[in-house]
């Protein structure tokens, strides 16, 4: 009975065991192809059970090739992928599935319900519930144009926001305000977000506040190929999110990602030509030499012998100073650029990708400049159930740049034109040499002068300034649906995010010897200089999105709530040699004479907390209301956390019952008000201690001979970020269903506790300034005006589509510290040729320019007052130097002459300075009090460099296949200081002049607007800071025009393509102003100035560009 019963557990045992080991699983693999595609990417392949259950699945590679382990060889394998039929195949025995998909021609009819949604601080909300101030535009609008930079392709596109070139250099950038600046010293960039992180910055190499806005461009290293679209946030509202970073606005890149469908690879070519546009008019060699003996003269009316104007054959150098050189153009040529982009794109229904990469190289048109930039992007999103989505991002930059370590331009402008660039023999041929002022031991006036000066030819090709950047930043993102997935259900959904940037960025200049006619011993020999710099930053997110179903669809309840930590950590380190043994070698490492070294490390933090709502009735009413918390390590202790919140709200006036008779024409009409606080922190950690070492033997500053550190400053234990109040009323509108379009702001925001830098203290604390004060207030106030007409057919196969936009602000200084605005102000003790005094006006706006009124050149000098006055009364210029009332009479001495006009300025301390009296040929300044003198209580307010108003409009023409497009920029009453003129006509100096002193005072009783030539700036005050120099710089320019051409699909298919687009574009074609310098876009320099200092140009360009996808 035994052995009965273990043989029956036996025998169960078996066919158990033979039921198991048949149903075991096994590897399977293969290939899925397609006719018209061949292999297929990201097919979806699952094995599916007998009640339809999904098993297990996988993807195909970019080869179509795929592998899996199956649980049970009796299911069935299911491969999906979209525009093919669904195919479903017993598994069996077979262990390799060669398929080929079959094109799915016919499609079931579909009711499609088009909403267009916008995420917007994390929240998804459709963009008729908007209840912010924003703009976006598409880059699908600018393909075929030359952008190096995001900040390029923005300027004319956004209502107000003023975009300006900084120069025509490779990689200089643009300066951005956006409605305004709300900062005197501080950064006024917006921030730049590229989906949804923030673009982060290197703060041991880059400071805002003190580095010049060129620096900016180095920032943008998004490739504009990868951009989907771009957003601007412009209200405080919209910003609030974005805490102590979004005072200046936001500017949200969204770049481009994969899409589900067959597997397409992108490909482009740009190829642009740019010049530089004729420049200032100089003097030749024959007038420079006329000029400046006369100038010579006049300084005391004696001639001056100098061998080098004089044209003196038995002169040694004669050869080297018997020219009529064009130093700049010998500087400029053709600047050319190659832009290479190639991207591949797809995927299946589980996962889509997109892989781009693109290299540049650029050319500038001045000689020595080129720039080479490599950048690729992976976006991947992949669905591992309806309700996880895991999202991955990589991206990788680098750039190698190659820059002048002068300004080539400007300084060939004011070389003598009758020097040779290249040394010449005692026949007058050019050798390979570089010619350069000899250092003689008994220099004349002009060798004085001019000792030192380069040969900017030389310098521009001889001397060596590179830097390289690197930059990568991975990026992984979860999302998951914890609730329900439908519309009528409840739903929560989490959203987790890990960012890591990480960069590196090094620099070095190498100056020859051969630049300089110094000796050895000098600290201009063979110098080397090195810098370079690495950052880390960490980002995490975490966010639960919360909408719930309120039981009926006219309610609408979305919430957000969001945990931020952000860490960064870098260093920096400098050194610099001079006199290296040999040019071959050109580290500053190597055995030379140490000229300096330092290092630099710092570390930040940052946590925020962020709950955002939005709530919605009907889609006709909505509210939302958020509110953001920070707490970071640029604040000091007792200020170390602050709030921002902001409320705002929306009303389509449109959807009301009573409008109902005006939809047929007005498709859109609402009404947005709203308010909110956001800030700026200091970009560099003043709240610790900071400290400099200083070497052994350093005697000012070492402890008795020892090595030593000292603290460098105070820490701020109660600096805050500056904080902006702002409230919006805005109204978007649409008509024509949406054929026509627009929106219209208008806001004002003050700014407290604005930062300044620099903040003067009293001595006895043992420091003379704290690095950062909280002091003051500004406000920003304007309105804001866009729309746009959408594609409107005209004709048959022709239609048009246009845009404008204007922007209006108005800045105004409301309150700052009084010992803040006496340091800041300072006194003007002495005039000073060339120089504008520095002034803040409670009242008046930032930027603001004071200085004398210009009223000519005075005709006369003081012997000649008699005929002055005759000619005068007989009504022709008798102009003199003569004091007038405010009546315009002579005011006489007691002995019956008149009173003697003069320049004095009444100062104690001033022990050298004496009283100047106006001659002949000297400038007019108004003589605002009518005392006589021409001294600081004259000065008066002059204009602002902001612009009153600024903006753009363009138009689309479409034919056919064929597309014209075009871009005008424009910038209404700015005032810009024309310093490029000041310097190229105060003939006080040996520099090369424009050719309008020709037209200079020359002799008693001439008329001119140009005063005489006169040698040596203290020797008279006729360019001193007046409005002569201030000019009106508005102006309209033709940004771009583009031709374009797309080849029709069928034709496309014949070869093998799936599209095939041709461009031909002329950048920069031509401006209308009356501004008299070399270009009117002059970005803001020192205390919001605009200072013309003769920066290249921005150039002139022409761009082929072709388009290819398979």
């Amino acid at each position: 009975m035994i052995k009965i019963k273990h043989l029956l557990l036996l025998v169960l045992f078996c066919s158990l065991s033979s039921s198991v080991f048949a149903q075991k699983g096994a590897r399977i693999s293969g290939t899925i192809t397609s006719d018209a595609e061949g292999p297929l990417i990201m097919v979806n392949i699952t094995e599916r059970s007998s009640d339809n259950r999904i098993i297990n699945h996988c993807a195909t590679d970019f080869e179509g090739n795929f592998s899996m382990v199956v649980k049970n060889t009796s299911n069935e394998l299911e491969i999906t992928y979209i525009g093919y039929k669904t195919q479903r195949l017993k598994i069996g025995s077979r262990t390799v599935f060669n398929v080929k998909m079959v094109e799915d021609n016919v499609l079931d009819d579909v009711v499609i319900t088009a909403k267009q949604v916008q995420r917007s601080g994390g929240l998804d909300i459709l963009e008729r519930e908007m209840t912010h101030a924003t703009q976006k535009i598409s880059m699908e609008d600018m393909e075929g144009l030359s952008f190096s930079s995001v900040d390029q392709a923005l300027q004319g596109q956004i209502a107000g926001l003023d975009v300006v070139f900084n120069s025509g250099d490779v990689g200089s950038g643009t300066q951005m305000r956006l409605r305004g600046s709300a900062t005197l010293e501080g950064n006024a960039q917006p921030l730049i977000v590229v989906d949804d992180n923030i673009l982060q910055v290197d703060v041991s190499s880059f400071d805002f506040e003190s580095a010049t806005d060129e620096s900016f461009a180095e920032l943008l290293m998004v490739n504009t190929e990868d951009i989907a679209e771009i957003e601007v946030l412009k209200d405080a509202a919209s910003c609030a999110v974005y805490g102590s970073q979004g005072a200046n606005g936001v500017i949200k890149i969204k770049t481009k990602r994969g899409k589900r469908g067959p597997t397409r690879v992108n490909f482009s070519y740009k190829f642009k030509d740019k010049w530089t546009p004729s420049g200032i008019n100089l003097l030749n060699g024959d007038d420079y030499t006329m000029l400046i003996k006369q100038a010579l003269f006049n300084q005391n009316q004696s001639a001056v012998v100098v061998p080098e104007l004089n044209y003196d054959k038995t002169f040694p150098e004669y050869e080297n100073y018997n020219n009529n050189t064009d130093w700049v153009d010998a500087v400029s040529k053709h600047g050319y650029s190659n832009d290479y982009n190639l991207n591949i794109s797809g995927g299946g229904e589980k996962a889509t990708f997109r892989v781009s990469g693109g290299y540049s190289n650029e050319t500038g048109q001045v000689i020595g400049q080129y720039l080479q930039r490599f950048t690729s992007r992976l976006a991947l999103d992949y669905y591992v159930s309806s309700r996880i989505k895991v999202i991955a991002d990589f991206s990788f930059s680098y750039t190698k740049q190659r820059k002048n370590t002068n300004s080539p331009l400007y300084d060939s402008q004011l070389m003598m034109p009758n020097m040779s660039i290249y040394k010449q023999d005692i026949y007058g041929n050019n050798t390979d040499e570089y010619y350069a002022m000899l250092d003689t031991e008994n220099k004349n006036v002009l060798e004085s002068a001019l000792n030192g000066q380069k040969n900017p030819i030389a310098v521009a090709r001889l001397a060596e300034y590179h830097t390289e950047n690197y930059s990568i930043t991975p990026q992984i993102t979860l999302e998951y649906n914890l609730l329900g997935l439908e519309d009528d259900e409840t739903q929560l959904k989490y959203r987790g995010m890990v960012n890591l940037s990480a960069g590196t960025s090094s620099g070095t200049v190498y100056m020859p010897s051969a630049l300089s006619m110094d000796n050895w011993t000098s600290s201009e020999k063979n110098k080397s200089q090195a810098d370079d710099s690495k950052s880390l930053y960490f980002t995490t997110r975490h966010q639960f999105i919360f909408t719930p179903y309120l039981g009926h669809k006219d309610h609408f309840l979305t919430m957000n709530a969001q945990f931020q930590l952000e860490t960064g950590s870098g260093n920096s380190q400098n050194s610099t040699a001079v006199g290296l043994p040999t040019g071959n070698i050109s580290s500053s490492t190597i055995g030379a004479k140490l000229g300096g070294s330092g290092t630099t490390k710092w570390e930040s933090r940052k946590i925020s907390f962020v709950w955002d709502a939005h709530y919605s009735y009907k889609s006709k009413y909505a509210l939302r209301l958020a509110v953001r918390g920070e707490g970071l390590t640029s604040m000091g202790d007792d200020r170390k956390w602050i709030a921002f919140p902001s409320v705002s709200a929306r009303w389509n006036i449109i959807d009301e019952d009573w409008m109902e008779w005006a939809r047929p024409v007005v498709s859109m009409l609402s009404l947005r008000p709203g308010w909110g606080m956001d800030g700026e922190a200091p970009q560099e950690n003043k709240t610790f201690n900071s400290y400099s070492t200083f070497k052994h033997g350093d005697t000012d500053l070492s402890y008795l001979g020892m090595a030593a550190f000292q603290m460098d400053g105070i820490r701020l234990t109660d600096l805050s970020c500056s904080r902006k109040s702002e409230w919006n009323i805005g109204s978007d509108f649409g008509f024509f269903n949406g054929k026509l379009t627009g929106a219209f702001n208008y806001y004002s925001g003050t700014t407290k506790d604005q930062i300044v830098r620099q903040y003067k203290i009293p001595s006895p604390t043992g420091y003379s300034s704290l690095a950062y004060k909280n002091s003051g207030s500004i406000r920003n106030s304007g309105w804001e005006l866009n729309f746009n007409l959408n594609n409107i057919k005209v004709a048959k196969d022709f239609s048009i589509s246009a845009y404008f936009n204007v922007g209006k602000n108005y800045n105004e200084i409301l309150e700052l510290e009084d010992a803040y605005l006496e340091e800041r102000n300072g006194k003007y003790d002495a005039p000073e040729n060339g120089k504008y005094l520095p002034r803040i006006q409670i009242g008046n706006p930032g930027g603001s320019i004071y200085g004398f009124r210009y009223k000519g050149v005075y005709r006369y000098s003081y012997k000649n007052w008699e005929k002055a006055i005759s000619e005068d009364a007989a009504g022709r210029n008798g102009t003199c130097p003569i004091v007038r009332d405010a009546d315009g009479n002579v005011v006489f001495n007691a002995d019956g002459t008149p009173k003697k006009m003069a320049l004095f300025f009444d100062n104690e301390e001033l022990t050298t300075y004496n009283r100047y009296e106006f001659r002949g040929g000297d400038a007019i300044y108004e003589d605002v009090n009518h005392d006589g003198t021409i001294n600081q209580l004259d000065i008066v307010y002059l204009g602002n460099s902001n612009p009153k108003a600024q903006g753009g409009f363009g138009f689309t023409f479409r034919y056919k296949k064929w597309t014209l497009r075009t871009n005008f920029t424009y910038r209404y009453d700015v005032d810009v200081v024309n310093n490029a003129r000041m310097n190229f006509e105060n003939m006080t100096t040996f520099n090369n002049q424009s050719k309008a002193v020709n037209w200079r005072w020359r002799k008693e009783g001439d008329i001119t607007e140009v005063p005489r030539a006169v040698y040596g700036s203290g020797n008279t005050y006729n360019y001193l800071g007046s409005d002569r120099y201030v000019e009106d710089a508005s102006y309209v320019r033709l940004s771009y025009v583009q031709l374009s051409y797309s080849f029709e699909p069928e034709w496309l298919k014949k070869v093998g393509l799936s599209s095939l687009n041709v461009y031909a574009s002329a950048d920069n074609v031509c401006f209308w102003t009356k501004y008299t310098g070399l270009d009117p876009e002059v970005a803001c320099g020192g205390g919001g100035i605009a200072y013309d200092n003769s920066k290249t140009p921005r150039s002139r360009s022409y761009t082929l560009s072709l388009s290819v996808g398979f």
